[in-house]
């Protein structure tokens, strides 16, 4: 083994799960092959030149993580089209050509970037284990030069990470590709780092028919002796093609497109793959995700579809919380607006719950946090420490009977009287109050309008009762809620009987299934297309973007039921001149004319937000931009 493939054994068989003697096989073949840029770094290091490219190299990464944000929020606007291929299929033309379509401020990169263009010629001509080190530097050289352009403008990257790993898989190794551990074929994840938090990748592989590109390349004149026995061998132009094809980048295979025709003719097709690539991005933007973090619950209703199957709780350790923290900030990247926390009872862990909260709101200024509870360990001091980082509370409640709530499983009889005590609780701390219910076999003759008007809550959810397999019905679950399940004209009569309350907002079966986004407790999306909850990977260890497609969301059905509506943090009533609070869009309009910079002491740091939206915005005076800073720019309705 050589010095790098000595520190690859070591490394994978500690990180990467692999077991080792096929780790030692597979490495045996392919010893040119790095997992990480200290792997090739090392490989460099016998070398003068090796040497001069890995300062550089790492100077320009430590650049780019002093540079960057934190968590890369607007660094998802812009795509960043790959484009891979061997020699003479045109990738150089398409690049120029896709720069002048997708506008003034896009940028064409190369791999190795013009910082390693003088050590390339030398690498070219020396063995394997130091060229392939060289061009995995430059794939971490050009990264960092993709995150600080695409924040700018679409990027356009000539050859990146997959033709660097499938020329070692089919020039450097007779072993069948198939025995390939499934680590060499994903991005290192120490490279992914380096890339915009949540951007849009469009990775294209050019293909050509041999004989034309052979033709373009001999026409150059110069050609690498790689590029010699790829034309003189067609089993090794077979294996690139293998190699390339068992790629993938996000979780997806490289994109075919075919090269052949004008150059016209291949731009399109190109911009055609922009284009479905921006069309999926936006229909899988995670805007509002419901996180059910924990599993236990100190009630027992009988129809819970989230039942305590497990007791893991990720942020129970310092370590813990940092990464839920980083992992939530990646959902902010990839356009999360709203996050909920549920659970199970949240409240099982009120500190952390807090602490979350507040980043939530503070860090990454989220239009909106909200928290769905029983209510029942809920205390005062709670909202007097984290209320002003919660905009909505929503508290389950399935009857103003005790005795219903009693043979539903929710609570011992004291229920209704807490439920008041948070509403109160709400109105005090300026925090939006709502209400869940689930319609059943025990409530559904039930008239709930008096003492909903009575509560008035900025909405009233109403669920019709849903069985989900393995958790409240069918092998392995740990309810039966069967026998509360009631008809769709059931739902329609009990949603009749309260048509006059402004702030219902019905939820059909139908309406429910696949237009949450369920993250459970360990950062999976939750699939429930196939009437079961089927885990995505966890967004621990893929990207947002790769678990979203996974997850069966309905995004046309989120919008149609209402999941996108004012979920601003109302103001609290000490919050505007004189204590008053902003009850309607006239009382917003008229704060514009006497919010001063005295009064802004009194708005609640929720409220103000990192850019200090109220004091903005009352400088300008714009009754329509005041409404919106405010949340105010439609009513709160059901």
């Amino acid at each position: 083994c050589s010095v790098s493939t000595a520190w690859q054994l070591e490394h994978l068989a500690r990180g990467m799960a692999q077991p080792q003697h096929n780790v030692d096989a597979f490495l045996r073949r392919q010893p040119a092959l790095y997992p990480s840029m200290e792997a090739a770094a090392i490989a460099l290091a016998t070398d003068a030149a090796g040497q001069e490219v890995q300062a550089i190299v790492e100077a320009m990464v430590r650049r780019a993580r002093k540079e960057r944000s934190p968590l890369g929020f607007a660094e998802f606007a812009h795509p960043v089209v790959l484009l891979e291929g061997p020699d003479g299929t045109g990738k150089s033309t398409l690049a120029a050509n896709l720069a002048r379509a997708l506008g003034a401020n896009a940028a064409v990169l190369q791999t190795p970037p013009d910082e390693l263009k003088r050590f390339r010629q030398y690498f070219d001509g020396q063995p394997k284990h130091l060229r392939r080190a060289f061009y995995t530097l430059g794939n971490y050289a050009c990264a960092c030069q993709i995150r600080s352009l695409a924040a700018c403008g679409p990027v356009i990257v000539d050859r990146f990470w997959p033709s660097t790993v499938a020329y070692a898989l089919a020039h450097d190794s007779s072993g069948p590709l198939e025995a390939a551990p499934a680590w060499a074929l994903r991005m290192p994840a120490d490279l992914a780092e380096l890339l915009p938090v949540a951007g849009l990748f469009v990775a294209l592989r050019l293909q050509l028919p041999e004989a034309e590109r052979a033709r373009r390349v001999r026409a150059r004149g110069a050609t690498t002796a790689e590029e010699q026995q790829l034309e003189r061998s067609r089993s090794h132009r077979e294996r690139l093609a293998m190699a390339y094809g068992a790629l993938s980048i996000d979780g997806r295979p490289l994109e075919l497109c075919d090269a052949s025709g004008t150059a016209e003719q291949v731009l399109q097709r190109a911009l055609q793959a922009v284009e479905a690539g921006k069309a999926e991005r936006a229909r899988l933007t995670p805007l509002s995700v419901n996180w059910h973090y924990t599993r236990l619950c100190n009630y027992s209703c009988k129809f819970c579809f989230h039942t305590a199957k497990t007791d893991n709780f990720l942020p129970k350790t310092p370590e813990g919380m940092e990464e839920a923290k980083r992992c939530l900030g990646r959902l902010r990247a990839a356009g999360m607006c709203k996050l909920n926390f549920s659970g199970g009872e949240p409240f099982t862990y009120p500190e952390a719950l807090g602490q979350l909260c507040r980043f939530a709101s503070e860090h990454l200024q989220l239009e909106s946090g909200s928290i769905v509870s029983n209510g029942s360990m809920i205390k005062r001091s709670w909202f007097e420490k984290f209320g002003e980082f919660v905009s909505i509370l929503a508290i389950s409640c399935d009857s103003f009977d005790e005795a219903t709530n009693k043979l539903i499983g929710r609570g011992k009889g004291t229920h209704l009287m807490q439920v008041k005590r948070v509403r109160s609780w709400c109105q005090e701390y300026g925090v939006g109050f709502k209400l869940n219910s689930v319609i059943n076999a025990h409530n559904v003759d039930e008239d709930m309008t008096g003492p909903i008007a009575e509560l008035g809550p900025m909405r009233w959810k109403v669920f019709q009762c849903l069985l989900i397999e393995g958790e409240n019905v069918g092998e392995g679950a740990l309810r039966d809620a069967k026998p509360l399940v009631i008809t769709d004209a059931q739902f329609q009569g009990f949603l009749a009987r309260h048509r006059a309350l402004e702030c219902m907002v019905p939820e059909s079966n139908e309406a429910m299934k696949d237009s949450y986004l369920i993250l459970d407790e360990e950062l999976r999306f939750l699939n429930c297309t196939g009437g079961t909850k089927a885990p995505s990977e966890s967004i621990r260890n893929v990207s947002v973007h790769h678990a979203l497609r996974q997850a069966g969301f309905d995004a046309e059905m989120f919008l149609k039921r209402g999941g996108k509506y004012n979920w601003r943090r109302p103001l609290r009533q000490d919050a505007l001149p004189g204590g008053r609070a902003a009850a309607d869009v006239e009382d917003a309009a008229a704060a514009r004319s006497t919010l001063t910079r005295g009064d802004r002491a009194a708005v609640p740091a929720r409220q103000r937000g990192a850019k200090s939206q109220l004091w903005l915005l009352a400088l300008v005076g714009s009754a329509v931009a005041v409404d919106d800073a405010l949340g105010l720019a439609q009513p709160l309705q059901g």
